[in-house]
């Protein structure tokens, strides 16, 4: 049995997270699905919860672990990385904030699709990024 890596459970946190946002797309693509409101805040608040734990691995095992390798590239990109995420988890919750915690998503529905399009688009470059830049490299270097 091959000796598992150091990133192994966060592509695997990665793929759930992918999954949440398949779940929440097709929600999207369901031409009804200005009616059932509830059940789309349902599926976001799977994602949330998904994400939010991810991050916090990240944020207190993975990152710390990763900028502190004697590695120095490893090291620059960790740092690198986790000063990008910082951002990208601040633009998160201000789309739950905007979209899911009020009354906009029923008012603008076309501007909700667009703006979750964007925000799913980030959160797949990123995992991408990691998944191909930094987790190859932890993994190799470990």
């Amino acid at each position: 049995m091959p000796k598992a890596t150091i990133t192994e459970r966060f592509r695997a946190q990665h793929n759930d997270i992918e999954q949440r946002i398949c779940d929440v797309e097709a929600q999207l693509r369901n031409s009804n699905w200005r009616e059932n409101i509830t059940a789309l805040r349902a599926e976001f608040t799977q994602l949330s919860a998904k994400l939010r734990i991810h991050l916090a691995l990240e944020d207190n095992a993975l990152y710390p672990r990763l900028s502190t390798h004697s590695n120095s590239d490893l090291s620059a990109l960790a740092h690198q990385y986790q000063l990008e995420m910082g951002d990208i988890r601040d633009r998160y919750e201000d789309f739950i904030t905007e979209w899911l915690h009020g009354e906009r998503l029923s008012r603008e529905p076309t501007e909700f699709e667009r703006s979750s399009a964007l925000l799913f688009s980030t959160l797949r470059n990123r995992l991408e990024r990691e998944n191909t830049e930094l987790y190859p490299l932890a993994d190799t270097v470990g």
